[in-house]
């Protein structure tokens, strides 16, 4: 009974309660902060994975390149301004990715993995980094830096 009597007779908010919400806001702004100056940026590019193999390597504004194991299977076609990929996955399983060189972005713009397509409504691969995945078809893709682009195991 003490101690609610001095609870009920306190000031709702003390100094000390004040301080530790006031470097806690402090500290998640500062992280905030740090995750958008630090993470992410421009993606230079991105690579395309089926089970954990490159299939397919794209880099802004120079070009696309499949991997010669996949060459039956990746195709690329024009519409418009856009550049479309196609990959058969396997026998009737494929993704359509969009490239649009303008926006250095890439997104997936059709599959035929399960009724609800989730990997379409995935944010592009771009600003910002950003990784679309296809669980059904084992198809992710990732995006590239510049440092990415210079190691030769990429492209």
């Amino acid at each position: 009974m003490k101690y609610a009597r001095l609870v009920r007779g306190g000031k709702f908010f003390r100094l000390a309660d004040l301080l530790v919400y006031g470097a806690a806001v402090l500290l998640i702004g500062a992280l905030f902060l740090a995750a958008a100056l630090i993470g992410g940026g421009q993606a230079e590019g991105f690579r395309v994975e089926v089970n954990g193999e490159t299939v397919y390597t794209y880099r802004f504004g120079a070009g696309g390149e499949v991997s010669s194991e996949w060459a039956e299977r990746v195709t690329e076609r024009e519409e418009e301004e856009l550049l479309l990929v196609t990959v058969q996955v396997s026998e009737g399983e494929w993704n359509e990715i969009v490239i649009d060189d303008g926006a250095k972005s890439a997104s997936m713009r059709d599959a035929n993995c399960s009724r609800r397509k989730d990997c379409c409504a995935m944010q592009p691969v771009g600003e910002g980094g950003g990784v679309i995945v296809c669980i059904p078809h084992g198809l992710r893709i990732l995006p590239l830096s510049e440092e990415d682009f210079s190691r030769p195991s990429v492209g």
